[in-house]
């Protein structure tokens, strides 16, 4: 899986993962086990400060429209642990205060993964 968050960083700050992208490193649109491997690697680097918030957020935004994409080879169900991952770093996306004084990553996205790193084991 390092391999392919690699090729994902080679791709600059601005890269995209496209759909074809997934197929060439996972085999198909609906390889919950790709995804699943995935997710916990980037939240494991992410919590351990290898990857920023912004790659990650990026990264699994991506990966999400693909997930989308697989449902309709025939997969329904989420894969997890991806959609925890892929909601703890959404959860980051917005702040909550109408002022902005909040932090929604260090509030929210911060402790998700490490409660989810802390479960899977380093």
């Amino acid at each position: 899986m390092s391999d392919f968050l690699e090729f994902v960083l080679a791709k600059g700050p601005e890269g995209r993962i496209t759909q074809d992208d997934v197929v060439r490193w996972a085999g198909a649109l609906d390889n919950w086990e790709f995804y699943n491997a995935a997710a916990v690697e980037i939240a494991r680097k992410y919590h351990h400060g290898a990857l920023t918030y912004s790659f990650c957020d990026g990264v699994m935004n991506d990966l999400w429209r693909a997930v989308q994409a697989g449902f309709t080879a025939g997969r329904n169900a989420l894969p997890e642990p991806f959609y925890v991952v892929y909601e703890a770093f959404d959860a980051g996306e917005y702040h909550r205060a109408e002022d902005g004084s909040d932090d929604p990553i260090a509030d929210l996205t911060d402790p998700l993964i490490a409660e989810l790193v802390a479960r899977l084991g380093p």
